[in-house]
């Protein structure tokens, strides 16, 4: 029998319920393992992607057993009384004396061979800088939760400089990575995202990692406390993301902002939160830094907020800004309105690509002139005409954009402008079977990953009943 207060169990219930799924349609995913002995009490969940387990070091037990418990049956029967009841658990029951009288409920579950067994690992684990759980929550903040970019769905650490290991997210908009630490790997692996890593209680504590290669797949174990988590890495090459973040002799511009501010909350107040793209306009100006909602308003100034460089003004979307705010990065880098930002503190930094707009193109004006005469005061320059297209943009015949001429193509007059038009026609043809091609090859992605998912629901529902049908006597 085991033995322990509710107080103590509670901590055990926050973290596997990020863990444990009460609708999973496997019930022994819906369960959780108990492994007991007299000197040391632990609880496991899974979602075969994780296993939690977590040591009870408060808990009592006088003799050893292994069982499984319905999760739900434990969790509510820990909402039902107050933090001092002890609860004694044991195969089958669970019974509290409250001083007036015995409560007891017998719990019904799955024989302990039906539960998924924990993959064995071998290497210790190593301890990591007291910093490493904050900036690990931070990289996997900035990572994607887009299914069909599966190989985003996590963080990276990278170890393939030696000299300079790396947690790195992106979702293809905004990347952040930090740096200061050395990892204990051999090769970078990628670490999904699962929001127990995202749990206060976890992230608090202290972490120490180890990665072990096995024949199918490469694992992560991550112990933090009393909690040790297993779990598959993302197979997949991930993309280089050092090619996005901008080189120091690109900058023109620099941004330092005071330590403490409360320009999250400026930001947050300005017009055109409730469009798509959320945008704010960052205005540099003499050396002062401003912001501006695009929907109307006057500019904000941001005190304390120091420039040097090129007046500039760049619009980019205001959640990924209170990001960087969020995280304390101080240092601001910028190149020109439609290059990435760069944001800088302390061995962090966030790269944010900017928003276009119509405010940097650059207009083509028509002549005052009738539409096929020159002025007659200035000689009109000879106009070639638009190059044939094939209707592709990587092909040897495509449009130039960039008004290069083809010698092939007969001569004909027209004016700039309307070339002009024709050939922003042509792009839009090209730019919509593009996202057409797209949005059709993302709804396959899509498909076959619930494909997938499905298909290994119904083979641990095969190997269930299989177990069920060996354990029958005739």
């Amino acid at each position: 029998m085991i033995s322990i207060s509710i107080n103590s169990l509670k901590p055990a219930i926050a973290g596997l319920s990020k863990v444990v799924s009460n609708k999973s349609t496997l019930e022994c995913l819906r369960c959780v393992r108990v492994d007991a002995t007299p000197e040391q009490v632990s609880i496991m969940g899974t979602d075969l992607d994780m296993f939690a387990r977590i040591t009870l070091p408060e808990a009592k037990c006088d003799t050893a057993a292994s069982f499984l418990l319905p999760f739900d049956r434990l969790q509510s029967i820990a909402k039902r009384f107050n933090a001092r009841t002890v609860l004694n658990i044991e195969d089958g029951k669970i019974f509290c004396d409250l001083g007036t009288g015995r409560v007891s409920e017998n719990v019904e579950s799955l024989a302990l061979k039906e539960f998924p067994e924990e993959p064995a690992f071998e290497i210790k684990t190593v301890a990591l800088p007291e910093s490493f759980p904050s900036r690990f929550t931070e990289t996997m903040g900035c990572s994607s939760t887009d299914e069909t970019r599966y190989v985003l769905n996590g963080v990276l650490l990278d170890v393939s400089d030696p000299a300079c290991h790396n947690l790195v997210g992106t979702d293809g908009r905004h990347l952040f990575s930090a740096n200061s630490f050395t990892l204990p790997l051999s090769d970078s692996v990628i670490i999904p995202n699962h929001k127990l890593l995202l749990w206060r209680g976890l992230a608090d504590l202290p972490w120490a990692l180890a990665g072990q290669k096995n024949k199918n797949n490469t694992l992560v174990r991550i112990a933090a406390g009393d909690w040790t988590l297993t779990m598959k890495t993302i197979e997949g090459n991930y993309p280089n993301w050092r090619q996005v973040v901008p080189k120091t002799e690109q900058h023109r511009t620099t941004v330092i902002l005071p330590e403490e501010h409360a320009f999250a909350e400026i930001v947050n107040g300005l017009p055109g939160g409730d469009l798509n793209d959320k945008p704010v306009d960052i205005v540099i100006e003499n050396g002062a830094v401003s912001v501006k909602g695009n929907t109307g308003g006057s500019s904000i100034l941001l005190e304390g907020a120091k420039a040097k460089g090129p007046d500039i003004k760049i619009r980019l979307n205001r959640d990924y800004l209170t990001k960087t705010f969020d995280y304390g990065l101080t240092s601001i880098s910028l190149i020109d309105p439609l290059s990435a930002l760069l944001f800088t503190n302390e061995g962090r930094q966030m790269v944010v690509m900017p928003l276009r707009t119509a405010d940097y193109s650059q207009p083509i004006k028509p002549s005052a002139a009738p539409t096929n005469q020159p002025a007659p005061s200035e000689p009109q320059p000879e106009r070639k005409p638009m190059p044939a297209t094939n209707g592709h943009t990587n092909g040897a015949a495509t449009s130039r954009f960039n008004g290069a001429n083809n010698p092939t193509t007969p001569a004909a007059e027209k004016p700039a402008i309307e070339v002009a038009i024709e050939k922003l026609d042509g792009f839009k043809v090209v730019f919509r079977e593009a996202l057409t091609s797209i949005t059709e090859l993302t709804t396959l992605l899509r498909q076959a990953v619930r494909d997938q998912r499905a298909g290994e629901k119904e083979i641990h529902q095969v190997r269930q009943t299989i177990r069920s049908l060996q354990g029958v006597k005739i």
